[in-house]
């Protein structure tokens, strides 16, 4: 009987905190679309007392107000927050910190179709990130072409109309953006 109570407070206060987070998402204007946050781990219970997560993901429809960045998926390694900040309130500005984070997401640079210049040009399947092309077609884009410090392209793959990166970063590439736009969250 216990057990079961305590396996289900742990399934609730998962459920609640990703909810928390998700809102929070999108009060920030970070991510937009549908969005989602997973807490992976179990037990829950344990992680939120000890305020250290293994890894939270994140996804999305689109990054911000532009349709550029879309089909994001950000994970981040090894989080610690305050205790109980997940459920009981919102971290002071600096104190969650981030092991290391990994995105995935599709760069849109045009309507060019499964057959349009941009997938002849790049053929299909991964692609080195030194790739002439990749350059070439990143280039004529430079202000999508921006990552930041300490930040590592780790693919390219060409999708119809864009192209799918992958990129990793330590977790202090995120230090300071939380909040940027001087918006006050209550997520």
């Amino acid at each position: 009987m216990v057990s079961a109570a305590l396996l289900l407070t742990d399934r609730l206060l998962v459920r609640v905190a990703e909810h928390r987070l998700t809102n929070r998402l999108g009060c920030m204007g970070t991510l937009t679309g549908t969005r989602s946050v997973h807490i992976d781990g179990f037990p829950f219970l344990t992680q939120l007392g000890a305020g250290h997560f293994r890894t939270v993901t994140a996804t999305a429809d689109g990054f911000g107000r532009t349709d550029r960045l879309t089909e994001l998926a950000v994970t981040f390694h090894d989080v610690h927050v305050p205790v109980w900040s997940a459920i009981f309130g919102r971290p002071a500005a600096g104190s969650p910190t981030v092991g290391s984070v990994s995105l995935t997401a599709v760069l849109r640079l045009g309507s060019d179709g499964p057959g349009g210049r941009l997938a002849r040009l790049l053929g299909s399947g991964p692609l080195a990130t030194g790739h002439p092309a990749v350059a070439a077609a990143v280039a004529g884009r430079p202000s999508a072409a921006v990552l930041p410090p300490g930040a590592h392209l780790d693919g390219v793959e060409p999708v119809p109309g864009g192209l799918r990166l992958a990129v990793t970063m330590p977790g202090a590439a995120l230090a300071g953006m939380d909040g940027a736009d001087g918006r006050i969250c209550r997520g």
